[in-house]
């Protein structure tokens, strides 16, 4: 990872981690922590070079727009013989094309405007820490928590469900394989959760 190279790392990572679960050891969480990192690091590379390209083609069609209404001045100078209809067309022109770059700008602001408004479904998040679900498992109660949270809930305050007020242990949780296959679902398609 401290090369850049984050697909090799999470390829490893991915590996360790798979290890890990089909020999039953525990690392705590520090291969998911790292999978998470290297993941946040490629989408964050990632991102930077797309936020770059969007700046480039941004910049590139205002100028495209800005010879275009030079060209149609050109133009229009060289097939009219002056007076005040050449500067009111000059001026439509103009006109036409600011229009289009406010246009353009407003399209490129909007596109940037969803990249900061990314949210997580209430319901891929924790209840306890409300963070999204990394290793959901469901409790007896039907209730679904966060490996690490509900571990450390039942370690730290008391073994019983933090919602429902049912006694519960540790060996009663259950992996709820269905949320996780919807949280993975949901970060292939929004690599930006990852950082969250």
């Amino acid at each position: 990872m401290q090369l850049g190279q984050y697909d090799e790392a999470a390829k490893v990572l991915t590996r360790a981690h798979e290890y890990e679960i089909k020999q039953r050891h525990s690392y705590g969480d520090e291969i998911t922590q790292l999978l998470r990192q290297a993941k946040r690091e490629k989408f964050r590379k990632e991102e930077e070079a797309r936020i770059n390209q969007e700046i480039e083609l941004q910049s590139y069609l205002n100028l495209l727009i800005d010879d275009d209404v030079k060209n149609k001045i050109d133009i229009l100078q060289v097939s009219s013989n002056g007076g005040e209809s050449l500067d009111d067309k000059i001026e439509e022109i103009k006109t036409k094309a600011d229009s289009s770059k406010a246009q353009l700008n407003d399209l490129f602001a909007q596109v940037d405007e969803r990249r900061k408004r990314r949210e997580i479904p209430d319901f891929l998040c924790g209840k306890i820490s409300f963070e999204l679900l990394r290793d959901p498992v469901i409790t007896p109660s039907g209730i679904t928590y966060d490996r690490n949270d509900i571990l450390t809930h039942l370690h730290r305050v008391g073994h019983f469900d933090p919602v429902t007020r049912v006694p519960l242990t540790a060996d009663q949780l259950i992996p709820n394989l269905a949320m996780r296959e919807v949280v993975e679902h949901f970060e292939k398609e929004n690599e930006w959760a990852v950082d969250a």
